[in-house]
């Protein structure tokens, strides 16, 4: 994290910032929300010269589906919920380019997450009533970008943060999944916004190193 100590602190207050306006002064979450991916978007323009449109486009996607998700309302849930829903498939377009030859080990990878996202449909699926597929389909979608992003070339520079941060975007959704359709649990929005603060920065700044280190 020394590499970016600057831009990593400032993320962190964001992070911070995020965590207490959620019960102290909520009306400021209509700036500090918003700057979760707006920063990420300046700190891929910032140090990355061949910028991929797709990424950048993903992270808009993300950008949006962060502000949509911020106002009350099913038809806004759902609007937030399909910007995410393409957000993921951009960034499991991008991911794919990076895969790994070994198709053996690719499918043994995939194993845990279809079981994962197969289990969390199953477990949810009497509670979903009309929301059932589309919240089918949008965990496929999840699935698919953790697949992807676990299925990388090794040798990549930060494979290792980017699957954490997969994986983190997957336990906050499943984190949304289980409070709104399930059993609310206590503290749900701290653990969803902390894990998906967390996530995006990781698959941000490993897609930064992995291009800075290709030149």
């Amino acid at each position: 994290m020394q590499k970016y100590k600057a831009f990593t602190l400032w993320f962190l207050f964001i992070v911070v910032a995020n965590l207490v306006f959620l019960s102290w002064h909520t009306e400021y979450r209509m700036v500090s929300k918003p700057l979760i991916m707006g920063s990420l978007i300046g700190f891929y323009i910032a140090h990355v010269t061949k910028q991929s449109p797709l990424f950048i486009l993903a992270l808009i996607f993300a950008l949006l589906g962060d502000v949509f998700l911020m106002f009350d309302g099913e038809t806004f849930f759902m609007i937030g919920l399909g910007c995410f829903m393409v957000m993921q498939i951009l960034y499991t377009t991008l991911f794919l380019k990076d895969r790994s030859s070994d198709l053996k080990m690719n499918i043994i990878k995939s194993l845990p997450v279809v079981f994962l996202a197969g289990t969390m449909i199953f477990l949810l699926w009497e509670s979903l009533g009309a929301m059932r597929i589309p919240v089918a389909v949008y965990t496929m979608a999840i699935a698919a970008m953790v697949i992807s992003g676990v299925i990388r070339r090794q040798n990549i520079k930060w494979y290792i943060p980017v699957i954490a941060g997969v994986v983190l975007f997957m336990i906050s959704d499943a984190g949304i999944a289980i409070n709104k359709f399930a059993a609310p649990f206590s503290g749900a929005d701290y653990f969803i916004m902390s894990t998906y603060m967390v996530a995006q920065y990781l698959i941000v700044r490993g897609i930064v190193e992995k291009e800075l280190s290709q030149g």
